[in-house]
C-alpha cells in the first residue's frame, strides 16, 4: 500500500514538490540564515546593510516554504484519508 501511495501522492502533487523536499529547503535556508546572523555580527557597517537585506529576504523566503510545506502536507494527508477510506470501503463490500 506505501507504494501505491505515494504514487498517488505523486501523480496528485504532479511537477510540485513534496512536503519532505519543502522542509528540508527551508531547513537549508535556516542554516544559511543563522551563519549569516553570524556575520552580520562580525561585519563592518558597510557590509551589514547588504546582509540585513539578504537575511530578511531569507526569512521571507522561509515564511513561505513553510506555508506551502503545510498545504503540501494537508494535500498529501488528504490524499493518504481518500485511499485509506476506499481501502475501507472495499473491505465492507467484500465481506458482504
Amino acid at each position: 500500500m506505501a507504494m501505491e501511495e505515494q504514487a498517488a501522492i505523486d501523480q496528485f502533487l504532479g511537477d510540485k514538490p513534496s512536503s519532505a523536499q519543502l522542509r528540508q529547503w527551508r531547513e537549508t535556508l535556516r542554516t544559511r540564515s543563522r551563519r549569516l546572523r553570524r556575520e552580520l555580527k562580525e561585519a563592518d557597517p558597510a557590509q551589514a546593510a547588504s546582509l540585513r537585506t539578504r537575511l530578511a529576504e531569507m526569512e521571507r523566503q522561509m515564511a513561505v516554504l513553510e506555508q506551502e510545506e503545510m498545504i503540501t502536507e494537508f494535500v498529501e494527508d488528504s490524499v493518504r484519508v481518500t485511499l485509506a477510506m476506499g481501502s475501507v470501503n472495499e473491505g465492507d463490500r467484500l465481506e458482504e
